[in-house]
């Protein structure tokens, strides 16, 4: 190695930083953390000396390396030792989370990030390692590391598509951005450039009924969270640092499911069949049509191909069905008897109403089939994250070809092929066997002490000559821009300028909010937690559902804790904004109109889709009274205690928190009851309307939901319906 040291570059400024030589490099202080913390995540395919030539970033000395040709940092053996896996993975293929030993190189370099000091020292060593390792495998341990240290703020970490757009965007998009970008550096006529995709510009032809949701699957917010719920609660934890973390497995990818069925209804195609009979052709196949910026391309899979054995190379590296096949098995039976077997052949009791010091029973299940804290791993297997690893390698399984793998080995790229939501409406089906074995809730876990007396939920006035009207509510398709030039160099030279923002049209719909009417029949003031469920009313063949058949729908919309209501009759508003499904970060960036999501459901998809002519939606709410214990949050989860608490214990729903599909790094699941309650288990009644009529702390309203195509025809269907009242009656 020749010494190399890069261009001085104390001309930056960060944030007001001052800067001292030291033997190790330059050491930056008195900072602000956001800025120059983001730009260690731009340009993850390029080299640190590009980066900091692009971007006028103070790095560590840097070296030529003879053998490549590269300019890059140099690491010591010390640091490389601390590093372990994350060296061995190779350094241009995706992160594969669902891949052990790409998920401990993951955990191992975060260790790093996370053992040192302060930012200064995260900084530093992630300006050394970053040549060094692997381009995804740096970026999910840089992000995980946001959430765990209470030094960082989960706030200030770039959109994921501003960091690798070519995850989410068409590589023919990508193409035509760098070639315009060119243009405009070479002709001097402009230094922005936005190229525009449309949604049936995708990985499906039309001719695929699948294409009908393919705007769904490939949303890139949705894609987005999938990535960070799966880094800010890895499996591969520490038992305990994430409180009921295999409920939240169950939970958030439940809501998934059932969400992307009423996308389904919406477009008249049936609800997805859950892939079960592993013998049998998988009907659909997908081609992705993105390539990563290294060249990685990602594996086609053709119509009708099996799920098969992956033999590898070595072979002890090899994958079976039949394993998954035991696996299963394993779990039916436990949820049968009511109870798993531990390493140590005691059983273990499945109950969702638990003893003192027991865990709920969802959440030994859940643990066991994504097999984060099993209880007996070599029984119960890795159900899930093998089935991910084998769907991705179908279109090659005995490796003839030396083919990439497909985007179902990916977090956030999963979502997109339509066996994702198969696969997971099979682990659905596995927990609802489960939640079935539990019994009704009792009146008494039922009732309350309020009466709810009235719902609505109207839409904002959110344009000009639009009255909102109770109870409807509208989607369309709106355009949503993001910067790219962040993730991609699209620079010929240092001094270019040049931005270049990607659009598209994305399923979006106006706030709402909703208004309770809830009557405080005691004399004292009180507060209530206030659950908001919604579920279709009719099925694929316009018949009701049934209690049974609506288990499968129920979505979470919010879950929070009011402010003390007066005795008497009282109102309580609450804005869609502030859903505790939801994160309220936002970007800062002026070019990017996409609000900041991190582990929050998008707030773009809220909403179902609806129909044309209007989809009717049951809406559900429930008014708990709060035990005594739960008014205040008690944080009892050990945490890396580092200097600035950007965590702080907050209700759900309240700025800066998505508790309900994420829960939180360091601190209790916010609400005491299953998750889901109380409309997660069967019950005596038949009808959902027979259910709420017993409990005067329930209600049960009647949304319309209808899909305008764009919103400037929210207003003129809303003349029309208008018209049609003065010739009809109405």
């Amino acid at each position: 190695m020749n010494s190399y040291l890069w261009s001085t570059l104390y001309r930056v400024f960060l944030t007001g930083g001052v800067f001292v030589q030291t033997a190790a490099g330059t050491r930056i202080y008195n900072y602000g953390p956001r800025d120059f913390m983001q730009s260690v995540f731009y340009l993850p395919y390029e080299t640190t000396a590009t980066l900091a030539n692009r971007f006028d970033l103070v790095v560590p000395p840097l070296f030529m390396n003879n053998e490549t040709g590269m300019v890059t940092t140099e690491i010591s053996n010390e640091l490389k030792m601390k590093l372990g896996t994350a060296l061995a993975i190779p350094r241009d293929i995706p992160y594969f989370a669902f891949k052990r030993e790409h998920s401990l190189a993951v955990k191992e370099l975060s260790k790093v990030f996370l053992e040192v000091e302060d930012i200064d020292d995260v900084y530093r060593f992630a300006m050394e390692i970053r040549d060094h390792v692997n381009h995804h495998i740096f970026l999910a341990a840089l992000y995980h590391t946001f959430y765990e240290r209470r030094d960082l703020n989960p706030g200030d970490l770039p959109p994921l598509e501003t960091v690798l757009p070519d995850r989410f965007v068409p590589a023919g998009v990508l193409t035509k951005a760098k070639q315009l970008a060119k243009q405009a550096i070479l002709n001097h006529h402009t230094r922005k450039v936005t190229v525009e995709w449309h949604v049936d510009e995708t990985g499906i032809a039309t001719r695929s009924p699948e294409q009908g949701v393919a705007y769904w699957r490939e949303d890139i917010r949705l894609n987005s969270f999938h990535w960070h719920w799966h880094l800010s609660n890895p499996y591969n934890i520490e038992p305990g640092k994430r409180d009921r973390r295999g409920e939240l497995f169950y939970y958030m990818h439940h809501n998934m499911v059932a969400r992307y069925n009423m996308e389904r209804l919406s477009v008249n195609l049936r609800p997805v069949e859950p892939f079960e009979d592993w013998h049998l052709p998988i009907k659909d196949g997908y081609f992705p049509h993105i390539t990563a910026g290294n060249g990685y391309d990602w594996a086609d899979r053709q119509d009708n191909s099996y799920f098969k054995d992956v033999r590898a190379i070595p072979l002890n590296e090899s994958n079976y069905v039949s394993q998954l096949e035991m696996w299963r098995t394993h779990l039916y039976h436990a949820i049968d008897v009511g109870y798993m077997v531990d390493a140590n052949g005691v059983q273990v009791r499945l109950t969702d109403n638990p003893r003192i010091g027991e865990d709920y029973g969802i959440n030994i299940m859940g643990e066991a089939v994504e097999a984060g804290a099993s209880v007996n791993p070599a029984l119960y297997g890795d159900l899930h994250n093998l089935g991910h690893d084998l769907l991705s390698q179908s279109h090659d399984p005995a490796k003839r070809h030396n083919t990439n793998m497909g985007v179902m080995g990916a977090v956030e790229t999963a979502i997109r092929d339509p066996v994702f939501f198969r696969w997971h409406k099979f682990i659905d089906t596995l927990f609802l066997r489960y939640k079935l074995t539990q019994p009704s809730y009792t009146t008494r876990q039922l009732t309350g002490a309020f009466e709810i007396v009235d719902v609505e939920v109207m839409e904002d006035n959110w344009k000009d000559n639009y009255t909102p009207m109770p109870n409807r509510l509208h989607t369309f398709f709106s355009p949503s821009t993001f910067d790219a030039s962040r993730g991609i160099d699209f620079k010929m030279k240092p001094d270019d300028r040049i931005t270049v923002l990607l659009k598209s049209d994305v399923l979006d719909h106006p706030e709402f909010f909703y208004t309770i009417q809830i009557r405080n029949p005691t004399s004292e003031f009180k507060r209530s937690r206030i659950r908001i469920f919604l579920a279709p009313k009719y099925d694929e063949d316009g018949q009701r559902l049934n209690f049974a058949s609506l288990l499968h729908y129920w979505t979470e919309m919010d879950n929070f804790k009011t402010d003390p209501i007066s005795p008497g009759t009282d109102y309580i508003s609450r804005y869609s904004m502030n859903s505790s499904i939801l994160s309220s970060y936002r970007s800062r960036d002026p070019d990017t109109d996409f609000a900041f999501s991190g582990c929050s459901w998008p707030r773009n998809l809220q909403l179902p889709r609806g129909t044309a002519d209007g989809m009717v939606f049951h809406l559900f709410v429930m008014a708990s009274d709060i035990p005594p214990d739960e008014h205040r949050p008690k944080r009892s989860l050990d945490v890396n205690r580092n200097r600035y608490p950007y965590h702080l214990p907050t209700a759900p729903g309240t700025p800066g928190t998505s508790g309900s599909f994420c829960g939180r790094p360091d601190e209790k699941y916010p609400d005491p009851w299953p998750m889901g309650y109380p409309l997660d288990r069967k019950s005596g009644h038949g009808t959902i309307e027979a259910f709420v009529a017993e409990h005067k702390n329930m209600a049960l309203s009647e949304v319309l939901i209808t899909h305008a195509g764009d919103p400037e025809s929210v207003g003129r269907q809303q003349q029309a319906e208008r018209d049609d009242c003065l010739l009809f009656t109405c």
